[in-house]
């Protein structure tokens, strides 16, 4: 949150991708789901009360409204709020999508002049990826990704959808001194990354 927070302690703020699903442990069956807000929004929501939700589930948006959030189900892609922002969060978003380019565009459209978009990602080159590809022959890819992304090919997407990335910043887990030695050593050894971008 050391680099959210000063983004939206005012102004209007959207934060997308704000339901979180979980299955219940050892279950593929999806009727026993629980949805809730991500822990992203809960405290953006406790900062600025006035933030605006967005997620494509239905069924979730219905319950977080129904817990007080200010809440609207859309497509990031394809959205039109009718609305701009000062401050737009993408959490551990961009690498769900079919189509990120489409998907930074209709950012554009949706900030203000000046505006900050805010992205976060896994990083490929995450240390522990190279111990999961000598030990299994592959790296460990979530389900619902679709894309890779580190700050140069996500830099330069950003410039190719209408944003000027503005500053990056390297994200570790907390785990031993041993284990975080690589990316102490070297900042893309780290797990994920965070990038911002204005309209240029």
């Amino acid at each position: 949150m050391t680099a959210i927070a000063p983004l939206v302690g005012s102004g209007a703020v959207l934060d997308l991708g704000v339901v979180d699903s979980r299955r219940a442990k050892r279950s593929t069956d999806s009727r026993l789901e629980k949805k809730t807000a991500t822990s992203l929004f809960s405290k953006i929501c406790e900062i600025n009360s006035h933030t605006l939700g967005v997620d494509i589930d239905k069924q979730g948006i219905e319950i977080l409204q129904s817990q007080g959030y200010h809440v609207r189900h859309a497509d990031v892609m394809t959205m039109n709020l009718n609305q701009s922002f000062d401050t737009i969060i993408a959490g551990e978003l961009i690498e769900h999508l079919p189509n990120p380019g489409l998907f930074l565009e209709n950012m554009v459209r949706h900030l203000n002049p000046g505006g900050t978009l805010l992205l976060t990602t896994p990083n490929p080159f995450y240390s522990k990826q190279t111990w999961k590809i000598w030990r299994y022959g592959e790296p460990s890819v979530h389900e619902e990704h679709t894309c890779w992304f580190d700050p140069i090919t996500l830099s330069a997407l950003c410039r190719l959808s209408g944003l000027e990335p503005t500053a990056i910043y390297w994200v570790q887990k907390r785990n031993s001194w041993v284990k975080s030695l690589p990316s102490r050593a070297r900042n893309f050894f780290s797990h994920s990354f965070i990038l911002t971008a204005s309209p240029s």
